[in-house]
């Protein structure tokens, strides 16, 4: 069980609105700042990052926006980690992997220690990507594969790879690094980057400077350097000397040397900082060089980590479809936990990230683990209840019983084996329309989230149901036995006109105005979302169009299956799909210029050709005349509403003796019966 809740990206501003594309990383052992720099050049936020070297710290603040901590990997407090897609952790500092020694130096067992606690951080931050950078021969050492295998074990798929900053990024420099990549992304295509054809190498010259004028860089022990030829070139650290070589090899102690014009000096803090990939404008302290120097030597690459980061944004960049079975999911998380807690049980932890959501869950003397799913479609649907099954049975969860719910029509079958073979019991939509019965709101925000309406599916109540019994009605209409549909009693019922109430109020209390226009928006699209709900999917609020000119307010999808005249007649006839929204908190009628501005935004080969205008006091006669004469010339179809409307949409909501829908129908019938040649 966790011990506090946990969310990844943070996908929503609030409610409604669309998911973020910015993906979010912190920073572990952050160095002088090479990995932040690398992942904010491949687009990521970095929220924040951690470092012990006080040194470094300063280095880094100097340097890079954002904020930084200093904590060691060992001595960070797991609550201190801020929430993130990406968890990226410098293991550099861990020499190799030993076991079995009589006498374990001290370094190996800070490496021990590093390694558990890297472990302890994916365990209680659960990322829904994890990189690891470590020494170059990391891999080559005894504990390489058990450390791989904890990995996995964590339900992360790891890919790992010793990357080679030369054939990456054309620096002439003999450095690697092995990056490991943990993902638990459904289908994670992660790949790391192709090298770089490495004949296209940066050119000696393009690196060193000709002007250095610092006695300090020139102050070498000559009889330590082993000269061949007197080229141009770069002289390195080989043992026990200096020996000329093709490329640059670092030594934490010995700075590489170079020769121009027959003349050797050391690399400057400049040069080594240029193949190492960071900018120009980065500055470093020197008044310490041997410390600087260390500092630099033990960064990764800037431009091998931003080619890997941007890899990575690839995969946590989520597609028009991953992004809405994030919003989907979101909402479907929101609904269901707004049943719980109205349930009054208590949410002990949950887990929620852009991909899953959990939650451990105590209702009086019973303790229930949940797992929400929310599947666009029935493709693979059953393929994927059973992996889910089985991940959630290998959890080794303590609570009572563990439920899978799913916003999906389960077949029962697929329910009995879950049982039977992995002690997971399923609710489905059958059961979910069931238990939300109770509370009207929820229910028609659920039924809002479906593409499919629920007209020809028979509530069914849950097994097992953890509740009590709500008060069944008991008249000649009432169904006998357990799996009778709940009825509301007078508390519930009052509590669904008090919720409808708030509605009328919400919208009665909004001035007109520009300055209350947002919120005037918002009420509108709740009052529909609920009288709505059996018609329309996607409710998908509009920041902006793509060129930037033009801003609608909301577009929403019908549903597949609606069977209703207004809905059928507009899509096969006005040939629409998609509706699109306006709201207009004007003092006074709409006029006909509103109606031409909503015209632009409707395109027949986009499915889109109708608009429901809602304004406070409806439109004037010109404005009816445009709308009339939109569908007779061009075929576009705009209504036009008022706050008068909607009160009448929530009653016919509440009463329930005739369609929401016939609402709309008998506009549409007006419309056409009096449109004029």
């Amino acid at each position: 069980m966790w011990s506090q809740a946990v969310t990844g990206r943070k996908s929503f501003l609030k409610e409604g609105t669309a998911v973020m594309a910015v993906s979010t990383a912190v920073i572990i052992e952050a160095g002088i700042g090479a990995l932040t720099l690398g992942f904010a050049e491949a687009g990521f936020k970095v929220i924040e990052a951690f470092e012990k070297d006080k040194k470094a710290v300063n280095i880094y603040r100097h340097n890079v926006n954002g904020k930084i901590s200093e904590y060691s990997l060992s001595k960070l407090p797991l609550e201190e980690i801020p929430d993130a897609d990406v968890i990226v952790i410098n293991l550099g500092n861990i020499p190799s992997f030993k076991r079995n020694l009589r006498e374990i130096p001290k370094e190996y067992l800070l490496a021990e220690e590093n390694l558990r606690r890297a472990l302890e951080i994916l365990k209680h931050k659960n990322p829904a990507v994890f990189c690891f950078v470590m020494n170059r021969n990391a891999h080559r050492t005894s504990g390489w594969s058990e450390f791989v295998r904890e990995l996995s074990d964590l339900c992360y798929r790891i890919i790992w790879q010793v990357a080679d900053s030369r054939k990456m990024t054309g620096f002439p420099v003999t450095e690697a690094k092995v990056y490991i990549i943990g993902c638990r992304l459904p289908d994670c295509t992660f790949r790391f980057p192709e090298p770089k054809v490495s004949e296209k190498e940066i050119p000696f010259w393009e690196l060193i400077s000709k002007d250095v004028e610092e006695g300090w860089y020139y102050d070498i022990g000559k009889n330590k350097i082993e000269e061949s030829s007197r080229k141009d070139g770069f002289l390195c650290w080989k043992r026990d000397r200096y020996t000329e070589q093709s490329y640059v090899g670092w030594n934490q102690i010995k700075m590489p040397m170079v020769r121009i014009d027959g003349r050797v000096r050391k690399l400057t803090h400049r040069e080594v900082a240029r193949l190492k990939g960071f900018p120009e404008s980065f500055d470093i302290d020197i008044s310490n060089k041997a410390c600087s120097y260390r500092l630099l030597v033990y960064e990764p690459n800037v431009q091998v980590t931003r080619l890997i980061a941007e890899n990575l944004n690839d995969i946590l960049t989520p597609s028009p479809f991953q992004k809405m079975q994030m919003l989907n999911s979101q909402k479907f998380e929101q609904v269901f936990l707004r049943y719980l807690r109205h349930k009054n049980g208590t949410i002990e932890a949950s887990v929620s990230t852009i991909w899953r959501s959990e939650c451990s869950y105590r209702y009086k003397d019973t303790a229930v683990y949940f797992e929400l799913k929310f599947y666009s479609s029935d493709f693979s649907m059953k393929q994927n209840i059973y992996k889910a099954c089985e991940k959630l049975a290998k959890k080794g969860v303590n609570e009572d019983c563990i439920i899978l719910v799913l916003a999906n029509d389960v077949p029962d079958e697929v329910k009995m084996e879950c049982k039977k073979d992995y002690g997971i019991f399923l609710w489905d939509v059958k059961n979910l329309l069931w238990l939300f019965e109770e509370y009207a709101m929820i229910k028609n925000e659920f039924i809002a989230l479906l593409n499919y309406t629920t007209d020809m599916i028979e509530p069914v109540k849950p097994d097992p149901y953890i509740f009590e019994t709500p008060e069944i009605k008991q008249d000649s209409q009432a169904l006998a036995g357990d799996e009778a549909k709940p009825q509301m009693d007078n508390s519930h019922k009052s509590e669904k006109v008090q919720e409808e109430l708030g509605l009328k109020e919400k919208l009665q209390r909004i001035k007109p105005g520009k300055e209350q226009s947002r919120q005037y928006e918002e009420v509108c699209i709740e009052i529909l979302r609920y009288v709505l709900a059996d018609y329309l999917m996607l409710w998908q609020i509009q920041e902006k169009t793509d060129n930037g000119m033009y801003r609608f307010d909301l577009c929403c999808k019908i549903k597949n299956m609606v069977d209703h005249d207004f809905f059928n007649t507009i899509r096969q006839y006005i040939n629409t799909k998609y509706i699109v929204f306006e709201f207009k908190n004007y003092s006074e009628k709409i006029t006909q210029k509103e109606i031409y501005t909503t015209e632009k935004y409707l395109y027949e080969k986009a499915l889109r050709k109708a608009a429901i205008i809602i304004s406070r006091k409806g439109a004037d006669d010109n404005a009816l005349a445009a709308a009339r004469g939109s569908l007779r010339e061009i075929g576009k179809l705009i209504l036009c509403l008022s706050d008068k409307d909607l009160l009448k949409l929530l009653d016919m909501k509440d009463k329930n003796e005739r369609p929401v829908g016939d609402f709309f129908e008998a506009m549409l019938d007006d419309l056409l019966i009096h449109l004029e040649k």
